[in-house]
């Protein structure tokens, strides 16, 4: 059994598969605590969580994406080191991501990407949200079994994001077959490994659309290229002439580093949100059936199951200037574990945190999306993806239910996970159904 007092999250695989356990363990010993390895502090309450998303001035989110295992480059000094971590950022594995910006830098950044998710964008895109997951089902739907994660989760999301850009069609099928198995931050990756990341790939396409649109449209070509019918009127055309609220333009490296995060942030989060969503349902009979009674209810289903077991298990902070959280002293430098799967189960919140209740009051309380300023951009359109894909899913899988080869019987089932510390990522669901 896992010494949980002497267990280092960002690298004990035996935390994989139930993270709770962990975090239910810390929360006893207080909503903020201190870990033994590696300078961290543990945040699992809800408020102090909720508290630590909105402070911008006492915690940096310059390692938002790798938490304290990209060590700083500089020995911290002082209760302010603000100015040292910015002048570091350069050298801060990731530290150009938009979740890892602030200030004016990351709302113009963010600005951009809200060009893409508008109410009447993910309008028009609802029939594709449909085409894509009907074509998926129809791979394997008279099969009457299917390993959801690998075989629809992974690749609607993928599709789904690709027509979210506009990504032309040969784009789309090679970015389902790059990203196809991808895991982000394995525990077990050595640097070079991490850096070798598929979004790579992603990137060099993307950034080889976005500047053809660049070149297409400066003044001395653009008329050509409209007459020969040679320039797109596509959202990649929108990012190419994309400008910030002042009137800067963006570079291409910003605009397609933006284009390649959408993938990096959708593509695993809605798949294993999903995954958790059917594991739900293959578990719940009268849940299953509710919802097939009542599609209504789908959204509701949705925020309880990213409540109870979201797909976001950790992300990264760091004490810039000291101060207080919860009680306990944390000193500039010090790195922060936010969990917002602790958080979304902390009973001082939530009352029966670990039992799932869709008819629960107040059901967007979560934090499974964040809060303050780098609030999830693409929740809106999380939620249709997962709302349209559980309607089509059931409307052609009857009596869904988990593999017992695979996952064993009731009262005895198991499941694995990604050896991976950010995200709480089932590896496989095995489905069995009655074809519809």
């Amino acid at each position: 059994m896992t010494d949980y007092a002497t267990a280092d999250f960002y690298t004990d695989t035996s935390l994989v598969d139930d993270p709770h356990a962990y975090f239910d363990y810390l929360r006893a010993q207080g909503p903020v605590t201190r870990l033994p390895h590696r300078n961290v502090v543990a945040v699992t309450g809800y408020e102090e969580t909720a508290q630590l998303l909105l402070d911008g001035e006492h915690f940096s989110e310059i390692n938002a994406v790798t938490g304290p295992m990209a060590e700083l480059p500089f020995t911290p000094e002082g209760n302010d080191i603000s100015a040292q971590l910015e002048a570091a950022r350069g050298k801060i594995t990731f530290a150009d991501q938009i979740v890892a910006q602030h200030g004016d830098r990351h709302a113009d950044l963010r600005s951009i990407l809200a060009t893409l998710f508008t109410p009447s964008r993910l309008k028009a895109l609802e029939p594709k949200l449909r085409q894509t997951a009907d074509d998926l089902i129809a791979e394997w739907a008279a099969d009457g079994q299917v390993n959801l994660v690998p075989q629809y989760g992974a690749p609607y999301a993928t599709l789904v994001i690709s027509d979210l850009l506009g990504i032309p069609e040969e784009g789309r099928q090679k970015f389902r077959k790059l990203l196809e198995g991808a895991i982000p931050v394995r525990m077990d990756a050595t640097h070079e490994e991490m850096m070798k990341n598929p979004l790579v790939e992603v990137g060099k396409t993307l950034f080889g659309y976005i500047a053809k649109r660049r070149t297409l449209n400066l003044p001395v070509i653009r008329p050509i290229a409209s007459a020969f019918g040679l320039l797109p009127n596509d959202i990649l055309n929108q990012l190419a002439l994309a400008r910030f609220p002042r009137g800067e333009k963006p570079s291409l490296v910003d605009v397609t580093s933006l284009a390649a995060f959408l993938f990096g942030a959708g593509q695993d989060t809605t798949n294993r949100l999903l995954a958790t969503c059917f594991k739900i349902i293959a578990t719940h009979p009268e849940v299953q059936q509710e919802l097939r009674d009542n599609p209504k209810r789908i959204p509701d289903f949705i925020e309880e199951a990213v409540r109870l077991d979201g797909a976001v298990k950790s992300g990264g902070r760091i004490c810039q200037k000291t101060t207080t959280l919860g009680g306990v002293e944390i000193k500039a430098g010090t790195f922060v574990l936010l969990s917002h799967l602790a958080a979304n189960r902390d009973p001082r919140r939530f009352e029966n945190p670990g039992t799932f209740d869709m008819n629960r009051p107040k059901l967007k309380e979560h934090l499974a999306f964040g809060r303050g300023p780098h609030t999830c951009i693409g929740a809106p359109l999380a939620r249709r993806e997962v709302t349209v894909s559980i309607e089509r899913l059931l409307a052609r899988m009857g009596n869904v239910r988990l593999s017992e080869a695979h996952h064993g019987p009731a009262g005895a089932h198991r499941f694995e996970y990604e050896p991976t510390y950010v995200l709480n990522a089932l590896a496989s669901l095995h489905l069995e159904f009655d074809p519809i």
